[in-house]
């Protein structure tokens, strides 16, 4: 509901608003960012659309209008995960324009050379050498602490960790403001004092950390490179 606040205050008020305010929508739709974003989405494939093919294309509009009317900025970009449900259909347009013999690039060495400029120009490689290997030295630790995390028990973990401990029915993410009463909710506590992630900082990681340390409901199983696990006692 935040995403689209602007159009109600509930998911029915946002319902209606998406009829009977058209001019709010077209006032967000209309805007530089939104053509900036639509531009980024389809530069890399532009080669290989056409009308004739662009059926597939309809199955992507529900993503992509959803990206464009929304005021939450990170939706108009390609570095986050909000236009991947469009990423299929745009591929089988492409995939259709192919096998029609069309399309204003043909052969193949010259798409995989359109797409290695656009891999330079968007992909962010940096991080490649960079933000996606500072978490190194404790990737060991973390990877460890994590096969200690062998029941369905519910987790309160980091962003990063949380994804290799889902397929639960309670995980959720320690935060910079979270009471720390609310820790002793869950089954196991997974911290990383070193790289608190997303929503977390250092200081209060601390917190918790000593805080988990001296309840008496939970131990320390694990305790290595500042990844600190702690399992509620049976």
């Amino acid at each position: 509901m935040g995403r689209y606040s602007y159009l109600g205050d509930s998911v029915f008020d946002i319902a209606k608003g998406l009829i009977l305010k058209p001019g709010l929508i077209f006032a967000n739709i209309f805007t530089l960012s939104n053509l900036t974003y639509l531009l980024l989405l389809i530069l890399p494939i532009v080669w290989g659309i056409s009308l004739s093919s662009a059926t597939p294309l309809i199955a992507a509009i529900p993503c992509v209008v959803l990206n464009l009317i929304t005021e939450y900025q990170p939706q108009k970009d390609l570095v986050h995960q909000y236009s991947l449900p469009a990423l299929p259909f745009l591929l089988l347009a492409v995939i259709a324009t192919l096998a029609a013999g069309k399309g204003w690039i043909r052969s193949q060495r010259e798409i995989i050379i359109w797409s290695l400029v656009v891999f330079l120009f968007l992909a962010k490689f940096t991080y490649f050498g960079g933000r996606y290997l500072k978490k190194l030295d404790t990737w060991q630790a973390t990877k460890e602490a994590i096969s200690l995390v062998q029941s369905q028990g519910s987790v309160i973990t980091t962003a990063s960790i949380s994804a290799h401990l889902s397929h639960r029915q309670l995980i959720k993410l320690a935060y910079t403001q979270q009471p720390l009463d609310e820790l002793t909710q869950f089954d196991y506590v997974l911290l990383d004092a070193r790289y608190p992630g997303f929503g977390n900082k250092r200081d209060s990681t601390s917190r918790m950390v000593d805080f988990m340390r001296s309840h008496d409901d939970f131990h320390v199983k694990y305790d290595r490179n500042q990844i600190y696990l702690f399992v509620k006692k049976k």
